[in-house]
Protein backbone atom coordinates (compact mmCIF):
# COMPACT_ATOMS: atom_id res chain seq x y z
CA UNK A 1 0.00 0.00 0.00
CA UNK A 2 1.25 3.21 -1.22
CA UNK A 3 1.85 5.79 1.64
CA UNK A 4 0.93 9.55 1.66
CA UNK A 5 3.29 12.28 2.12
CA UNK A 6 2.47 15.99 3.18
CA UNK A 7 5.16 18.53 1.71
CA UNK A 8 5.04 21.83 3.41
CA UNK A 9 7.79 23.64 2.07
CA UNK A 10 8.07 27.58 0.94
CA UNK A 11 10.96 26.92 -1.61
CA UNK A 12 9.79 25.06 -4.79
CA UNK A 13 13.13 24.46 -5.63
CA UNK A 14 13.50 22.02 -2.47
CA UNK A 15 9.65 21.68 -2.79
CA UNK A 16 10.32 19.83 -6.49
CA UNK A 17 13.50 17.98 -5.59
CA UNK A 18 12.10 16.63 -2.30
CA UNK A 19 8.67 15.27 -4.17
CA UNK A 20 10.86 13.79 -7.01
CA UNK A 21 13.12 12.16 -4.42
CA UNK A 22 9.85 10.84 -2.53
CA UNK A 23 8.21 9.38 -5.41
CA UNK A 24 11.41 7.54 -6.51
CA UNK A 25 10.39 6.22 -3.53
CA UNK A 26 6.85 5.02 -4.67
CA UNK A 27 5.41 7.76 -1.65
CA UNK A 28 2.22 9.41 -2.89
CA UNK A 29 3.17 13.56 -2.12
CA UNK A 30 0.57 16.39 -1.63
CA UNK A 31 2.34 19.17 -1.41
CA UNK A 32 2.02 22.65 0.74
CA UNK A 33 3.74 25.90 0.07
CA UNK A 34 2.83 27.53 4.11
CA UNK A 35 1.26 26.27 7.56
CA UNK A 36 -2.02 27.07 6.33
CA UNK A 37 -2.11 25.09 3.40
CA UNK A 38 -0.96 21.72 5.03
CA UNK A 39 -3.20 22.13 7.63
CA UNK A 40 -6.44 22.38 4.81
CA UNK A 41 -4.43 19.50 2.72
CA UNK A 42 -4.02 17.27 6.11
CA UNK A 43 -7.42 18.05 7.17
CA UNK A 44 -8.53 16.80 2.96
CA UNK A 45 -6.16 13.83 2.48
CA UNK A 46 -4.67 12.62 5.86
CA UNK A 47 -1.40 12.03 4.94
CA UNK A 48 0.53 9.09 6.62
CA UNK A 49 3.43 11.60 7.74
CA UNK A 50 3.95 15.32 7.40
CA UNK A 51 7.29 17.07 6.90
CA UNK A 52 7.40 20.58 7.18
CA UNK A 53 9.74 23.79 6.72
CA UNK A 54 9.35 25.70 10.08
CA UNK A 55 10.13 29.43 8.92
CA UNK A 56 7.39 30.14 6.08
CA UNK A 57 4.74 32.79 5.30
CA UNK A 58 1.05 32.63 6.77
CA UNK A 59 1.37 30.32 9.50
CA UNK A 60 4.94 29.18 10.49
CA UNK A 61 5.60 25.65 11.41
CA UNK A 62 5.40 25.68 15.14
CA UNK A 63 1.59 27.14 14.67
CA UNK A 64 1.07 24.76 12.54
CA UNK A 65 2.26 21.65 15.21
CA UNK A 66 -0.08 23.56 17.50
CA UNK A 67 -2.83 23.23 14.74
CA UNK A 68 -2.52 19.45 14.33
CA UNK A 69 -2.06 19.00 17.76
CA UNK A 70 -4.94 20.86 19.10
CA UNK A 71 -7.01 18.57 16.21
CA UNK A 72 -8.39 15.15 17.20
CA UNK A 73 -7.78 14.30 13.47
CA UNK A 74 -4.61 15.36 12.70
CA UNK A 75 -2.77 15.04 16.11
CA UNK A 76 -1.63 11.19 15.58
CA UNK A 77 0.04 12.25 12.07
CA UNK A 78 3.58 12.21 12.46
CA UNK A 79 5.57 15.70 12.01
CA UNK A 80 9.04 15.61 10.72
CA UNK A 81 9.95 19.25 11.23
CA UNK A 82 13.03 20.16 7.79
CA UNK A 83 14.63 23.43 8.94
CA UNK A 84 18.01 25.20 8.16
CA UNK A 85 17.19 26.31 11.85
CA UNK A 86 20.02 24.11 14.43
CA UNK A 87 20.29 25.71 17.71
CA UNK A 88 19.04 23.55 20.35
CA UNK A 89 16.17 25.85 21.82
CA UNK A 90 14.59 25.77 17.68
CA UNK A 91 14.70 21.31 18.26
CA UNK A 92 13.51 22.21 21.82
CA UNK A 93 10.48 23.82 20.70
CA UNK A 94 9.46 21.89 17.74
CA UNK A 95 9.49 19.23 19.94
CA UNK A 96 7.63 20.87 22.67
CA UNK A 97 4.99 21.62 20.23
CA UNK A 98 4.45 18.20 18.96
CA UNK A 99 7.53 17.57 16.05
CA UNK A 100 7.85 13.76 16.12
CA UNK A 101 11.20 14.09 14.52
CA UNK A 102 13.44 16.71 13.15
CA UNK A 103 16.00 17.61 10.24
CA UNK A 104 18.33 20.22 9.84
CA UNK A 105 19.15 21.92 5.96
CA UNK A 106 21.04 20.72 4.12
CA UNK A 107 20.96 17.74 4.66
CA UNK A 108 21.38 14.09 3.51
CA UNK A 109 18.13 12.82 1.61
CA UNK A 110 18.95 8.63 2.70
CA UNK A 111 19.27 10.47 6.29
CA UNK A 112 15.38 12.31 6.33
CA UNK A 113 14.84 9.00 4.24
CA UNK A 114 15.75 6.96 7.27
CA UNK A 115 13.46 8.84 9.61
CA UNK A 116 10.72 8.96 7.43
CA UNK A 117 10.96 4.77 7.54
CA UNK A 118 10.45 4.93 11.50
CA UNK A 119 6.94 6.24 11.16
CA UNK A 120 5.93 4.69 7.53
CA UNK A 121 7.86 1.07 8.00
Amino acid sequence: MTKTILLIEDKPTLQDTLKSLLELYQYNVILAANGAEGVQQARLNQPDLVISDIYMPVLNGYEMLEQFKQDTVLRHIPVIMLTAKTEIEEIDMALEKGADGYVTKPFVFKNLHTIIKKFLP
